[in-house]
């Protein structure tokens, strides 16, 4: 089956909060890449040559090409997408992936050898795949209802499945990129251990007497100092330095982690800083489900999900399946999910200014000797004003 675009659809973003403020929900890291990077992996093993659409909110679509990173792209892998927040002017052929799914590349494989022209692939209520001629006539000739397939319902789905999709489509990657090891530094006294799954490096360090475990990817620019323990799903997306330990964990692009401390079961956004000594519980002590933002999560192990440019102060302790705003900084016991640009001891939080939100974000990028980006200022402030009209679930 032929078609001209790949077009990806957001599902329930509002159940990705705080993230999804800040992050369309294709480019949320999963299982080593940005979503809509493995179906690029796809693409690219079909030898399809498709345009990619990604369908987001008016303001993301606006800033966010001039900001995000791609590890793909960084490659030299060369592909088209463009984020736009209407499906209105796309035409052709399409192949319409919704968010719910799970980009499982096994997974999509075995999909695309069994839907044509005129197929909608659904569980229940929710579409999945939609397979149309053109983009003016959507009517579907065939359903095919199918709920054993991988689902993302929210930001726990993506920790829920991290370590599974990474194991599952590291063959892909390592295919593309012709070895595990691309132009990595790692240390003759460090310890590699592949038993469960692929250890990808890719223009990153790992430093004596560390341990990392498979499946796990270090991206570019990327260090495991000494000492540290790096489990089975971690991924350092590109430009981060992890000390201590670290368990299916997903660190985006600048995000800093670099002192002994614990980060388990966690989501890391973009320019992050943790200090020292400072861990995320991931279990809770009655080893019960945990909820996140009221709704139960059928997951014992869920740890943080921490905005971009949130800093957390050294020895913080965040209690499983809470989350840090975006801007935010957090220092003590965080028992409680701390709303989006808010300075906090302990729970006791008021609203961060803007100007000051904008002065730590420009001294973290020298701290990192990085360049300022101005697109990056303007999503601050575009997700500063999306917060005040947008709650929490």
């Amino acid at each position: 089956m032929q078609f001209d675009n790949v077009i990806i659809i957001e599902d329930r973003y509002r159940n990705y909060y705080p993230i999804s403020i800040s992050t369309p929900l294709s480019d949320i890291v999963i299982g080593g890449l940005r979503y809509y990077e493995h179906i690029v992996l796809w693409l690219m093993s079909l030898g399809y040559d498709a345009n990619i659409y990604v369908i987001t909110r008016n303001y993301l679509a606006k800033y966010w090409r001039g900001i995000a990173e791609s590890l793909l792209t960084r490659l030299n892998m060369k592909y088209s997408i463009r984020y736009l927040d209407s499906i209105e002017d796309i035409n052709g052929p399409s192949l319409i992936i919704h968010t719910s799914l799970v980009p499982q590349i096994d997974t999509l494989n075995k999909i695309l050898r069994n839907v044509s022209a005129g197929t909608e692939v659904r569980c229940d209520d929710r579409v999945l795949i939609n397979v149309v001629n053109d983009r003016g006539n959507e009517t579907n000739r065939d359903v095919i209802n199918n709920c054993d397939l991988l689902m993302n319902n929210g930001i726990w789905s993506v920790i829920k499945w991290n370590t599974e999709l990474l194991r599952s489509n590291s063959k892909y990657l390592i295919k593309l990129l012709g070895s595990k090891n691309l132009d990595s530094d790692i240390s003759s006294n460090a310890i590699i251990d592949e038993r469960a799954g692929d250890v990808i490096t890719i223009n990153s360090t790992v430093e004596p007497l560390s341990y990392v475990k498979g499946p796990s990817l270090l991206g570019p620019g990327s260090r495991v100092l000494p000492h540290a323990y790096i489990r089975e799903g971690t991924v350092l997306y590109m430009n981060n330095a992890v000390g201590g330990e670290i368990k299916n964990s997903i660190m985006d692009v600048n995000s800093l982690k670099e002192h002994f401390s614990y980060l388990g079961d966690s989501y890391v956004s973009r320019w992050v800083n943790i200090g020292a000594g400072s861990v995320t519980s991931n279990l809770k002590n009655t080893i019960g489900d945990i909820r996140y933002m009221g709704i139960d999560t059928g997951m014992i192990k869920l740890g943080s999900i921490i905005g971009d440019w949130v800093k957390v102060g050294i020895n913080t302790s965040i209690m499983s399946g809470k989350y840090i705003g975006q801007g935010s900084s957090v220092v003590g016991f965080v028992r409680n999910n701390i709303p989006p640009f808010n300075m906090c001891i302990n729970n006791d939080c008021e609203r961060f200014r803007i100007d000051k939100v904008i002065e730590v974000y420009r001294r973290f990028v020298e701290l990192r000797r990085s360049s300022i980006n101005e697109m990056e200022i303007s999503l601050i402030k575009a997700v500063y004003d999306a917060s005040l009209h947008e709650p929490p679930p």
